[in-house]
């Protein structure tokens, strides 16, 4: 098969098997006051979602039941310049799920709360096509080449939490938490080339198609501990946090089929069948969240730094010809500046503006990465009311940004292959990517 047939750059078919969006810290926000804020919440924490957030809260908690009834998500992906047109791939996912429940229970001085939170959740059903005319040797159009790709992809994430927290003076109180968090991701991914081309005898068909399953499971324990400073105007918060990665169970198998109507090298395959598995766990960094709030007349103020320490990870391969299951993670701080204010006794408005940075990094020397540096920034905006005597909040958030992905992992057809099916890069397989992401909830605290 001659090289200018294939000229498909892969958007991923070989997608790293870390999660979904492992890449951001901040998914899907929870929490019915925290969303409305732009998780700007380390101070205030006057929920079950304290839990999250800062547990030291939970003892000025007041409330013994929150639930986020529902939650709409969906993202959307734009790859720029992914077919050999410069045409784009787009990929969207949706979800509709119940993000957050929680229940607690008050004493004089302690408090303590279980919670159950969706913090991840979408379901991706994308496929797209060009057709293009194939040029010849000779550089005329002897006939013509279908480029596709599709992905079928299932990513969730719950966890489960136990939080609990004493007032130690007046104006003090610290608390704990842990969170057992389970992650599932599944994925069907390919791609590939149908050519025709026109010959004295009819209809010459070559190409080839590359298929790859993974299933990535993982169990992470995060211990927190908190620490809260509130008075009638001000208030401080200071959380720290780690995630531990407890079991790890990977598993990927391929399919490759190339077509060619001229005999192949002898050291090429023209079919390949394997399956892969492994358990090596990803490192994680230290999470360390202060954040102050203040009350300016009726405005409720309310500021949080995230900070998430850097992770160099000794790399694991489980076969010579993947790229590994395991990277390193870019130190990462986001921001977030909340307002509340009441429009009435039972009336509140609350925005927020956050980032939601990327803890991506962009290695040339590692011959099959796929990463995404993408750093987002977000806007929520929600709306707290009564219903039957109940406080409701009806709200979302929107979050884009535009950065660079790395889809190197193409490099690992060739390696089983044994031909060069992809067109030689000078920019190490890099692309322009843009993504946005868009949630509506509703939340009821009883």
């Amino acid at each position: 098969m001659s090289k200018p047939l294939i000229i498909f750059t892969l958007f991923g078919l070989f997608s790293s098997p870390l999660l979904s969006d492992e890449y951001h810290y901040k998914n899907i926000l929870v929490g019915t006051k925290a969303i409305g804020l732009g998780g700007a919440f380390a101070s205030i924490a006057d929920d079950m979602s304290a839990v999250f957030y800062n547990p030291a809260g939970l003892a000025k908690s007041k409330l013994n039941n929150s639930a986020s009834l529902s939650t709409f998500s969906w993202e959307r992906s734009q790859l720029n310049d992914v077919f050999s047109n410069q045409g784009d791939f787009s990929r969207s996912s949706f979800s509709i799920v119940p993000s957050f429940l929680g229940t607690g229970k008050n004493s004089e001085k302690w408090h303590w709360s279980v919670v159950f939170a969706v913090s991840d959740l979408s379901t991706e059903r994308n496929f797209s096509k060009v057709e293009l005319p194939f040029v010849g040797p000779d550089g005329n159009i002897v006939g013509t080449q279908t480029e596709y790709g599709n992905i079928d992809l299932d990513n969730a994430s719950y966890d489960l939490g136990f939080g609990t927290a004493i007032n130690i003076a007046p104006n003090w109180s610290v608390g704990g938490s842990l969170i057992a968090k389970y992650k599932q991701f599944e994925t069907v991914q390919g791609s590939g080339i149908d050519a025709a081309v026109d010959t004295p005898l009819g209809i010459l068909k070559s190409g080839f198609t590359a298929t790859r399953r993974l299933s990535d499971e993982n169990i992470i324990l995060t211990p927190q501990l908190g620490l809260l400073y509130r008075c009638e105007d001000f208030s401080w918060g200071l959380k720290l946090a780690k995630d531990v990665a407890i079991n790890r169970s990977f598993t990927g198998s391929h399919q490759i089929v190339v077509a060619s109507p001229t005999p192949l090298p002898t050291t090429a395959k023209a079919s390949s069948v394997g399956e892969v598995t492994g358990s090596e766990k990803q490192e994680y960094g230290t999470n360390l969240s202060t954040g102050i709030s203040t009350k300016l007349s009726n405005l409720l103020v309310s500021f949080d730094l995230d900070y998430y320490s850097a992770v160099e990870v000794e790399e694991f391969t489980v076969a010579p010809t993947q790229p590994p299951i395991n990277r390193d993670l870019a130190s990462v701080t986001n921001y977030s500046l909340g307002f509340s204010y009441p429009l009435s006794d039972t009336n509140t408005i609350r925005f927020g503006v956050f980032t939601d940075n990327s803890n991506g990094i962009i290695d040339p020397e590692q011959p099959f990465q796929r990463s995404e540096v993408v750093d987002m920034v977000g806007y929520s905006v929600a709306v707290n009311t009564e219903l039957f005597g109940f406080p409701l909040s009806i709200g979302g958030y929107y979050k884009h940004g535009t950065g660079q992905v790395r889809l190197s992992d193409i490099r690992v057809v060739e390696r089983i292959v044994g031909l060069p099916l992809y067109p030689d890069s000078n920019i190490n397989d890099v692309s322009d990517m843009k993504r946005e992401s868009f949630v509506l909830y509703l939340s009821a605290n009883f």
